[in-house]
């Protein structure tokens, strides 16, 4: 089975869930094709296989490590030293630094921070009619969370989150030279922020970084940058699609979902991780290169070629009943912020519901159209209507 050899995701959700079925259900699950920029890949569909190979040592997403040169998102060198470039001891090292600031014991005040920001947006929501849930929620809600967790300015969150949004856009549109540039002004507001906090730190994740670099053990300069760097793009972009996508499904399906949604919060939380896994944000995982020859389902896919891992088609699987959650990846490359965006999305979704008691969605999810990259699942708008 080829991929298509231009976005295949342009015809809107409906061709995407379409084509992530063709793929899963044909052969060994295992394609070879051609991706939107004209290179070879391979997409590897079905949930077993992606678990498997999520945590495969086998797989390196060190971009060294690609026989045909891949490029990517074409990254400044400065960026290369973060976590989704890095396997083994080195990929350990890094994510242990940066993790601990997600650590259970900064639940509570991460979840504080949360709570506040919801009330805030949601409070600013109009009483009834059309509304524009994209703008006014989803968008602003993990740009204030980040930016109060990494102590940005309130002034350049806006700045901030137009830059990262241009990050991801990967396919022909804008094109090359506007993601470049997306990346310069990044990291040039991120290098400001980090000149500030080292003349006067904060209470805040990215002072605690930049006392890690000058400690013991120290971030090197790029390691600090690339950190601040993914935290915003990942943690800004990814929460945005995924509270539009667990938002729809709820209020789309809010009779089916009613003993749910009235539940205790153990059990809504519950309830959000599921639809979380079932909505993933993610058409692909990060890419991968094999470090020898590997079989995949009788399939072998030579030493350095690029391999996605089709995290939508997986969970789609109707195989996946009961087995592991990919939504937040799976392996030595789990999302350290899952629970962090697992907090968004719940209270977003409970404070619209509170605040909505009479909502619907407008038009067929089938309608909507896709935003950001081919490898994103991620709506470009979403309104609804409250009476």
């Amino acid at each position: 089975m080829k991929l298509q050899g231009s976005c295949p995701f342009q015809a809107g959700i409906h061709g995407v869930d379409a084509l992530h079925e063709e793929l899963r259900t044909q052969g060994a699950g295992v394609h070879q094709g051609t991706l939107p920029d004209g290179s070879g890949a391979w997409a590897v569909t079905g949930h077993e296989a992606v678990r498997r190979l999520l945590n495969n040592p086998r797989l390196s997403v060190v971009k060294a490590k690609s026989r045909n040169g891949y490029a990517g998102a074409h990254l400044p060198p400065a960026l290369d030293a973060n976590l989704l470039n890095m396997d083994g001891e080195e990929h350990r090292r890094l994510r242990k630094l940066a993790a601990e600031a997600f650590a259970p014991r900064h639940h509570r005040a991460q979840e504080a921070i949360v709570a506040e920001t919801v009330a805030e947006l949601v409070a600013d929501l109009p009483a009834a009619g059309e509304i524009d849930l994209m703008g006014r929620l989803c968008e602003p809600l993990p740009a204030r969370v980040i930016g109060a967790l990494l102590g940005l300015p309130r002034e350049q969150l806006g700045a901030f989150r137009d830059a990262s949004a241009l990050v991801l856009r990967v396919d022909s549109s804008p094109g090359e030279q506007d993601t470049r540039t997306a990346m310069v002004t990044l990291m040039g507001l991120v290098a400001g922020v980090i000149a500030d906090k080292r003349r006067a730190p904060g209470d805040d994740l990215l002072s605690a970084w930049i006392a890690t670099r000058d400690g013991p053990d120290k971030l090197t300069e790029d390691e600090l940058m690339s950190l601040a760097f993914l935290t915003i793009v990942a943690g800004i972009e990814n929460v945005i699609s995924l509270t539009a996508l667990v938002l729809d499904d709820v209020v789309r399906n809010r009779q089916h979902h009613a003993r749910e949604i009235l539940g205790e919060p153990v059990e809504f939380a519950k309830f959000i991780r599921q639809l979380i896994n079932e909505n993933p944000p993610v058409n692909y995982a990060l890419r991968r290169f094999p470090t020898t020859d590997l079989e995949v389902n009788g399939v072998t896919i030579p030493r350095g070629d690029t391999v996605f891992l089709s995290v939508r088609s997986a969970h789609s699987d109707p195989d996946s009943a009961g087995k592991a959650d990919l939504g937040f990846g799976y392996g030595p490359h789990y999302c350290i912020g899952a629970r962090l965006a697992e907090m968004q999305v719940q209270h977003a979704v409970r404070a619209v519901l509170q605040h909505y008691p009479q909502l619907s969605v407008t038009g067929a999810r089938e309608g909507y159209q896709l935003r950001l990259s081919w490898q994103t699942y991620a709506l470009a708008e979403l309104r609804m209507v409250a009476a």
